[in-house]
């Protein structure tokens, strides 16, 4: 049976011929073969160097439909053609001896096709889809040598790495943060079996190095609760104890899929024994139509049986499976069912529990629970993003992920971004619009467009940088005026304009002159001075003051945040 990758790639090459795509892309994909698939990338192997580099040029192209059939963002990764020849073994992502003596098996087996080592760290167990391997065949990123049978080797497999094994192992060692191996007492270790338990942990350490972590999620006043209440409700999961619903809601765009994936990482990664169930809005209702189907067929199956079975569940965009008559029913259903029996569930919404029509019995069971708004960022939490971005995933690149490619190859991927300043990176975040799945590529753009001035012997300007995000955001270089932050804020409180810039403190007037300062602060390019001169000659303490205030509410109230993004959207709409 096709590995999960294989079936992926297959499935993006049917998509690609249905939408009409150029016909050498169809047939390039389809002389490719899969090779592994992680939670961020399907690894292929191209059949000539051409076929990489045409294929990375259409990435594009690719990788949109990989998100679409796997429902999570999915980078294409290229490789070059295997070498010929040579009954070599495929090296593991761990130290091995040179040439290592193939282990018998009894009969002979085809051309490797493994599950991804992220797969295999996820399930505790070597997937369903791939072939038997030689007993003594250790894990992944094993400390000890990996040979696969002698007929396999004969069938054609290549080496795969283009590193030695001694040079691939100080690699490894270095993306797993530890200190490169001894590779004499490797080799010796490797002479022998391999023990077990070892390799259990390099397997684990796939889950820890995955985007989609609570390490790697960048942590800001409009995130914080949601962030804390995930790892609340993942530290209940993993204790066993009754977990209260977890519901997170926001606007698209703002991380609520990265901490719902960071969930399900952290529990494969603790609790590999936990069923954890992970779908978003559009996978549950084509499981729901394919289980009905079932019924229909007399194949004795329950319509979403694996749903109801699961210790964890984790549902993204529900509000879609809301919009669908269908399906709602059997979601309720569901949903009640994991609350009753105290089972964790994680649910992800672009809209609050009372907006969403639901049951009224559910929408007050998950106001019960643990109910988060993620609110878009502001300046200092898009920097923080930026920053981040920049330098782990554009400037500090891992090489040992690219073992396999082709040194020239390799080469040119290191000098294939430029350096971007912190004044830089800031004026990024003052132009920038709050979707930061946007604010990511966005960087990755501007830091290729830096490399092009460099080669040039030019630098990025701030113009360039504009123009890169007028490209990217309707909000780019909006100038906020603090006479729109005053309107608005003044209707919503209803509060006169003389009152706001006065000297009266009534609890309303002062909550809402609070709220236009704090929103004053953040939106509008003036000195701490001139809000004070703005808001009827107060001075700068008076100022942060009220900054101070406002930022303590946001911390403890959600309801707080919630009319601060609103406030903050209508400003930006009247700008």
């Amino acid at each position: 049976m096709d590995s999960e990758a294989q079936i992926l790639l297959d499935d993006t090459r049917a998509f690609c011929e249905r939408d009409g795509r150029d016909q050498r892309l169809v047939n390039m994909l389809a002389q490719c073969r899969a090779i592994d698939l992680t939670e961020s990338s399907l690894v292929i192997a191209a059949p000539s160097r051409f076929a990489v580099a045409y294929l990375d040029k259409q990435r594009a192209v690719i990788e949109p439909y990989l998100e679409e059939i796997a429902f999570a963002q999915l980078a294409l990764e290229v490789r070059p053609p295997e070498q010929e020849g040579g009954a070599a073994p495929r090296v593991q992502a761990g130290p091995s001896t040179p040439a290592p003596t193939p282990a018998p098996t009894p009969a002979p087996a085809p051309a490797p096709q493994t599950a991804s080592a992220a797969q295999r760290a996820e399930n505790s167990a070597p997937a369903p889809s791939a072939p038997a391997a030689a007993p003594n065949t250790p894990a992944p990123q094993a400390p000890a040598a990996s040979a696969e049978p002698a007929p396999a080797a004969a069938a054609g497999s290549a080496v795969r790495n283009a590193v030695s094994p001694a040079d691939f192992a100080r690699l490894m060692a270095q993306m797993n943060g530890a200190a490169a191996p001894n590779t004499a007492a490797a080799g010796n270790e490797a002479a022998g079996s391999a023990p077990a338990e070892p390799a259990a942990e390099p397997a684990a350490a796939v889950g820890i190095n995955s985007k989609f972590t609570f390490t790697n999620f960048i942590l800001g006043s409009e995130n914080k609760l949601a962030y804390q209440s995930a790892i609340r409700f993942t530290a209940l999961a993993e204790e066993g104890a009754g977990a209260r619903a977890l519901f997170i809601y926001g606007h698209s765009g703002l991380g609520k899929t990265h901490l719902l994936l960071a969930i399900k990482n952290e529990l494969a990664k603790c609790r590999p024994d936990l069923r954890v169930k992970y779908a978003n809005s559009q996978a549950y209702i084509d499981d729901y139509m394919r289980d009905l189907a079932d019924l229909k067929n007399d194949s004795g199956k329950g319509v979403l049986r694996e749903y109801h079975d699961a210790d964890v569940l984790i549902i993204d965009d529900i509000q879609n499976i809301l919009g669908k008559q269908s399906t709602i029913e059997q979601f309720f259903q569901l949903v009640d069912e994991f609350i009753r029996k105290g089972k964790g569930i994680a649910i992800a919404s672009d809209r609050a529990p009372k907006e969403l029509a639901m049951d009224e019995r559910l929408t007050s069971r998950f106001n019960s629970g643990m109910l988060c708004l993620v609110s878009e960022p502001g300046y200092e939490t898009k920097l923080a993003i930026l920053k981040h971005y920049y330098e782990n995933m554009i400037k500090a690149k891992d090489i040992s992920q690219y073992a396999n490619v082709d040194p020239d190859l390799l080469q040119a991927l290191q000098m294939d971004s430029g350096t971007l300043t912190e004044d830089q990176l800031s004026f990024m975040a003052e132009i920038s619009g709050n979707n930061i799945r946007e604010l990511e590529s966005f960087c990755e753009r501007c830091a290729n467009d830096a490399r092009e001035k460099e080669l040039a012997g030019k630098e990025l300007t701030n113009e360039d940088i504009q123009s890169i995000a007028n490209q990217y955001f309707d909000t780019a270089a909006k100038v906020i005026r603090v006479g729109t932050v005053q309107t608005v804020v003044e209707e919503f409180y209803q509060v006169p304009h003389k009152e706001m810039i006065g000297r009266k403190r009534t609890s309303n007037i002062a909550t809402a002159r609070h709220m236009a300062i704090y929103l004053t602060y953040e939106l509008c390019s003036m000195s701490l001075n001139a809000i004070g001169a703005a808001f009827g000659g107060r001075d700068h303490s008076t100022v942060l003051s009220s900054v101070k205030v406002i930022e303590r509410r946001l911390e403890g109230d959600p309801s707080v945040r919630e009319e601060c993004q609103h406030l903050r959207t209508k400003i930006q709409l009247r700008s």
